[in-house]
């Protein structure tokens, strides 16, 4: 297998963690010794164990010597886990394949830099496209400061959002009303009106897929949300 076959095995990994590893970005490992395949890992969720550290520990036999696949640059900071870097190092894993630098400031090439300084090959940009855009949300938050905003809203074919009362649920598929849940899940909140709230009663929660509810933000000015919605 190739590195970029590994990578795209790395990022499938990574893909798991949607909706669960917000705040954090998805990522995703691969440790390969001798052509084989010995341990996989993901970062499930934010203050859990990162993608590394997960494959490392469920290595089938010892690392030393094999070859990282990671889809985002390993951190060298110490946050709600210690370094990633540090741990690679430590096991002397050989190689480090990796899709796309960190924007993150606090790591930012700087995971890179430890892992040369101690003698391990790098390689980078493997599938780096695929790698940014499986993390968009984070990127661009990390490199404008501003928040990622997605707006959803439904049709019919002559261009209503709702009925002549009002009221539109159901416009949707049932493949699209699953969509709206996906998105539901990769999202950290979810904003309507109160026009929205009066109208439809929406639970505003996930339930057709897996991950975590967004928090619900409701404008309001006039403080007029039922106290049953």
């Amino acid at each position: 297998m190739t590195d970029e076959q590994y990578m795209k095995l790395a990022l499938k990994l990574a893909a798991r963690g949607k909706g669960l590893a917000s705040p954090n970005p998805m990522v995703g490992a691969v440790l390969v010794k001798n052509g084989r395949i010995i341990g996989r890992g993901y970062h499930r969720c934010c203050g859990e164990n990162h993608a590394e550290v997960n494959a490392i520990q469920s290595a089938t036999e010892n690392v030393a010597g094999s070859t990282i696949y990671v889809t985002l640059e390993p951190c060298c900071h110490h946050g709600k886990t210690p370094p990633c870097t540090d741990l690679i190092i430590r096991h002397k894993i050989a190689r480090a394949v990796i899709g796309a630098t960190d924007s993150n400031p606090l790591v930012s090439c700087r995971g890179i830099s430890c892992l040369q300084s101690a003698g391990i090959d790098v390689t980078t940009g493997v599938l780096e496209k695929e790698s940014r855009d499986q993390n968009e949300v984070f990127f661009h938050f990390m490199e404008t400061g501003l928040p990622f905003v997605t707006v959803k809203y439904a049709q019919t074919l002559d261009g209503r959002i709702a009925t002549a009362t009002g009221h539109s649920q159901w416009i949707s598929s049932p493949a699209s009303l699953k969509f709206a849940h996906q998105l539901r899940a990769c999202h950290d909140a979810i904003l309507v009106g109160i026009g929205t709230v009066r109208k439809d009663n929406p639970t505003l929660t996930v339930r057709m897929v897996r991950g975590r509810n967004p928090v619900r933000i409701i404008l309001d000015s006039g403080l007029a949300m039922p106290r049953d919605a």
